[in-house]
């Protein structure tokens, strides 16, 4: 059973047919039930009105006798209650005061043989054709074998005969089978043969079932190879709708491994690029055999700065599976903005003090919490914070904005009273190492990093003019329920 179970578990296959083999014994049990049913019902219409004919002649025909006994005129029943092996019996029998019975007459088909009724049964019948009345006071019962041996139905009813003193309980048998043979085989056969079809058909089906049923999945193993050999890059086959989402699914975890791999490869190009300039310096510096020891040091700062903001990207893209919305979740990450802002901003006006007068303001409103952690939330704003603060003139402004509706995304909105960029600049920009100021330090890597950040967390980011007359930034995060 443990076996047939675990195979189930296992195997479609299996299950299908299991189900095709429990409906096939549930349809051999109704068939069954059915027949004995329908031969009840035959037994009904076609034996239980002749026994009850048979104890009307009996009735009808029963008289006093010279000595006051019961006794019945010779020929007055069908001709088979007379011969032996018919199958058809009758007696009668005086019901004593104290409820037993004598019996009186009998049918030659019983000669030296009674019905094999035990006194229980004597007095079922009496009290069931006492109750049942006069008229129509025939009880039933059926014994499992008669003289013959064969199953019998036998009906009874209580009467009085006029000028016979007493009630008198009058008896006939008859061998089902005697009547319904035939017509029971029959009715056997047909049913045998309909249910032997329904079966057939039933496993027909379940086979049918197993092979065109379960084509889908074997397409969909066929698609699935061939991404892996490389013949195709997504699942595009037309699936059943059971398995449609399975395959969406797929196609998902096939973009996703893509997008990882892509990544991958942007991080190690940012990388390349970063390293490129400090590497040409230290190799100068080596073709020269000598260089300023402090210069020396300070590229070296830099590379290892470069580094490790790669590995902080890498980390973003390992944790940042949080998707804006039911799309995903990131559990455990909660950072509120506001108090981290407030840091950040306090930080930006320690850096900037010494080179320019400007006003950095977090304007109060409500908070909102994001959905990630707290050192990819700074990362993130500080590159627009910093980019505010040194190309605004004196201003830069920063509000939160929480979601208008649950699983929305929070805002951040950074302003400055700067040049500002128009639409072709912030394309450059946004563009991997490239920069419109050559002047200021960096490797103008910032904001497409920035950017990468922001798909990752499934966020937006988008640039427009300021009412302060610079750039606005308006970066999109998602935020908890």
């Amino acid at each position: 059973m443990n076996t047939l179970l675990s195979l189930m578990r296992r195997s479609m296959r299996a299950r299908l047919i299991a189900v095709a083999a429990l409906a096939s014994l549930v349809l051999i049990l109704v068939g069954a039930s059915t027949f004995a049913l329908f031969q009840r019902q035959l037994t009904r219409q076609l034996v239980d009105p002749e026994l009850v004919s048979v104890i009307d002649q009996l009735i009808r025909n029963a008289r006093a006798d010279a000595e006051g006994g019961l006794a019945f005129p010779e020929g007055f029943v069908d001709s088979r209650y007379e011969r032996a092996a018919t199958g058809r019996y009758f007696q009668v029998a005086a019901i004593e005061s104290d409820g037993s019975v004598r019996w009186l007459y009998a049918s030659r088909s019983l000669f030296d043989v009674s019905l094999p009724l035990t006194r229980a049964q004597e007095r079922t019948l009496i009290t069931a054709a006492e109750t049942a009345g006069s008229f129509r006071g025939v009880a039933f019962l059926d014994l499992p074998t008669g003289p013959d041996g064969a199953p019998m139905r036998a009906a009874a009813r209580v009467s009085p005969i006029p000028s016979v003193d007493g009630d008198y309980l009058f008896i006939a048998a008859l061998a089902p089978r005697q009547t319904l043979g035939p017509a029971a085989n029959l009715v056997a056969i047909a049913f045998a043969v309909f249910v032997g079809v329904c079966v057939a058909i039933l496993a027909a089906v379940t086979a049918l079932q197993v092979r065109v049923g379960l084509a889908p999945l074997g397409a969909l193993q066929r698609d699935i190879a061939a991404v892996r050999r490389g013949g195709s890059e997504r699942l595009t086959g037309a699936y059943a709708l059971e398995i449609a989402p399975l395959a969406q699914e797929l196609n998902a975890l096939l973009d996703h491994n893509r997008e990882v791999v892509e990544r991958a490869r942007r991080h190690v190009g940012n990388l390349a690029h970063a390293l490129k300039t400090p590497i040409a310096a230290l190799k100068n510096a080596a073709a020269l055999g000598g260089g300023d020891a402090a210069a020396t040091r300070q590229t070296i700062a830099d590379m290892e700065s470069f580094v490790e903001r790669q590995l902080r990207r890498a980390r973003v893209a390992a944790r940042a599976e949080a998707r804006a919305g039911d799309a995903g979740a990131t559990v455990g990450y909660r950072t509120p903005v506001r108090e981290n802002l407030q840091a950040l901003i306090f930080m930006m006006e320690q850096k900037y003090d010494p080179i320019k007068a400007i006003d950095v303001r977090l304007e109060p409103g409500p908070d909102a919490t994001f959905r990630g952690e707290r050192e990819d939330l700074l990362e993130m704003a500080a590159n627009l914070v910093d980019n505010a603060c040194k190309y605004g003139t004196s201003e830069v402004v920063v509000r939160v904005a929480p979601p208008s509706a649950p699983g929305g995304l929070l805002e951040i909105v950074v302003e400055d009273d700067g040049p500002g960029l128009t639409d072709e600049q912030v394309a450059i920009v946004l563009k991997r190492g490239e920069r419109l100021d050559e002047a200021a330090p960096g490797q103008g890597l910032g904001l497409s990093i920035l950017t990468e950040a922001v798909e990752l967390y499934a966020g937006a980011l988008s640039f427009e003019r300021s009412a302060l007359g610079g750039l606005k930034a308006r970066l999109r995060l998602p935020a908890t329920d």
